[in-house]
């Protein structure tokens, strides 16, 4: 009986002496939930008097913000360290592309397709069992009955929420086709989280973000140059000017510090487990500030997602 107090009053201990994390943790699944109903902001508009970007505009936008802020930390390690070898750039070139460029295209493609609450059950419920898979046919990680099982657990979640309107594709709306830019965003995600081990080892993890997110706004860039309509950014009110210094510099920046600085005070299951409060503080914030229909479809297709993830983990 006193061993087992002592265990309670040392976890409590734990506990007290993480407070500082668990509050960082929550600020920044707050700060990323609310991520989609920013970018819903500026992306889609009921009225013809209010301004909208494209998606590769808003990413090329938000990440040009971002990466200005870490360029002077990369020079200033570069400088001191000299951590960066010229044999990794390719591979951080690619990790831009897939980890920030067409991330980003199509999540906001799908955001602007669909509404914030729905995209962010997408997203959320399946980079990790997307990563699952990746992860297991590229490195051949075990791969077993019960993670099969949450895969398809996980598939029917998909499909519950992206037909809740209907197995017909309504054209005028690109709901189907906004879910599965969604779907895709996931794979994209996954395909970014396996090759970053080839440089994880080796670099620190300031060095590593702000190499991926320059990289990547570097391909942002040369294509919204060729083809986007820069004019659209000065048209934008100061609402959305807010909205994109939000993304850019709270989700993008100091979001992201937080979150690696969590994954050094405690495990990184314990870290990944707070990804899972995006959706509900998305869906809560799409409802109230934007007006968007929380359905019960949707409810329970983020249930059933939750429940393939948490059978992942239990595998």
């Amino acid at each position: 009986m006193g061993g087992a107090r002592l265990k309670w009053v040392a976890s409590l201990a734990k506990v007290g002496m993480h407070a500082h994390v668990y509050l960082l943790l929550l600020f920044v699944m707050v700060v990323w939930g609310a991520s989609f109903v920013a970018a819903r902001m500026l992306l889609y508009s009921d009225g013809p008097d209010v301004a909208i970007l494209t998606p590769t505009m808003l990413a090329t936008v938000r990440f040009l913000l971002a990466s200005a802020l870490f360029l002077p930390l990369l020079v200033r390690q570069q400088l001191r360290v000299r951590s960066l070898k010229w044999g990794d750039i390719p591979t951080f070139l690619l990790l831009g592309q897939l980890g920030i460029s067409l991330y980003f295209w199509l999540q906001y493609t799908g955001v602007q397709l669909t509404n914030s609450g729905i995209s962010a059950v997408l997203v959320v419920g399946l980079i990790p069992l997307a990563t699952m898979l990746v992860s297991g046919v590229t490195l051949r990680e075990p791969f077993g009955g019960k993670r099969a099982v949450a895969l398809a657990l996980g598939a029917v979640g998909v499909l519950v929420v992206a037909t809740q309107r209907g197995l017909q594709v309504a054209l005028e709306s690109g709901f189907l086709f906004g879910a599965f830019c969604l779907v895709c965003n996931a794979l994209a995600f996954a395909l970014y989280s396996t090759m970053i081990r080839s440089v994880r080892g080796r670099y620190p993890s300031m060095t590593i973000t702000a190499g991926m997110m320059i990289a990547g706004t570097l391909g942002l860039l040369l294509v919204s140059i060729v083809s986007e309509d820069w004019m659209s950014v000065a048209a934008l009110s100061t609402s959305q000017w807010l909205a994109i210094l939000y993304l850019a510099v709270v989700c993008s920046v100091l979001a992201y510090f937080f979150y690696n600085y969590a994954l050094t005070r405690l495990e990184a299951s314990q870290v990944a487990a707070w990804v899972y409060l995006e959706p509900v503080v998305a869906m809560a914030l799409g409802a109230t500030m934007l007006g968007e229909e929380v359905t019960v479809q949707t409810a329970i297709g983020g249930a059933i997602i939750l429940g393939s993830l948490l059978l992942t983990h239990r595998s």
